[in-house]
């Protein structure tokens, strides 16, 4: 999940409230939506959060604002009074939607949502447990050994993305909760790893 925020805000160009995001708690969609969009309202940039509820349906929404000349007619479609209207799709249907985006873009309609080509979240790797020199992690995303937290790569830029930690080797002792940093391992080559060595080059530039 904090893997999916992180990429929306990379893709539309929002930002996040704070380090591992707010999700806060609450049953009404509106409501908790409100709250986050108080908050971006705060920052002064659109935030990409989530909302945590055994009740409400797994989806996607949008708090949004309107020009003030449209609250009336926005009223009449009951969309409420405002400030902030609520755009929800409370479904998600992933193995079918992976295959209409594919369609799409071999159609030559091009890429949805992309982690765009300066991108300023990433999801860092935090230690579910205490490490020592020597530990080998298979994989890092979805393991026992770590979590990802979503942070603002400026922030932290010594920290490993969660999506590049793997057969990685520990070289120094990270205790639990700890944010893991490129010094404190052994990471092979590869690809992704120049990719993500030529951002924060770019972030260094900035």
């Amino acid at each position: 999940m904090q893997i999916e925020q992180a990429f929306v805000a990379n893709g539309l160009n929002a930002g996040i409230i704070q380090d591992g995001l707010l999700g806060p708690s609450d049953d009404d969609m509106k409501h908790g939506g409100s709250v986050l969009a108080d908050r971006a309202k705060e920052l002064g940039y659109p935030v990409s959060d989530y909302l945590l509820s055994p009740k409400l349906p797994a989806g996607v929404f949008v708090m949004a604002e309107h020009n003030d000349n449209q609250r009336d007619a926005l009223r009449y479609y009951k969309m409420g009074d405002g400030p902030y209207y609520l755009l929800e799709r409370t479904f998600h249907l992933c193995h079918m939607e992976v295959i209409k985006t594919i369609r799409r873009v071999l159609s030559g309609g091009g890429v949805l949502l992309d982690n765009s080509r300066n991108p300023k979240i990433s999801v860092a790797t935090i230690a579910k447990r205490d490490l020592q020199p020597g530990d080998t992690i298979k994989k890092g995303i979805g393991s026992f050994e770590v979590r990802g937290i979503a942070i603002n790569i400026k922030d932290d830029i010594t920290h490993i993305p969660i999506g590049l930690f793997a057969d990685v080797k520990m070289r120094k002792h990270v205790k639990a909760g700890q944010r893991i940093a490129f010094d404190d391992v052994e990471i092979p080559d590869s690809l992704a790893l120049k990719a993500w060595q030529n951002t924060i080059e770019k972030i260094k530039l900035d």
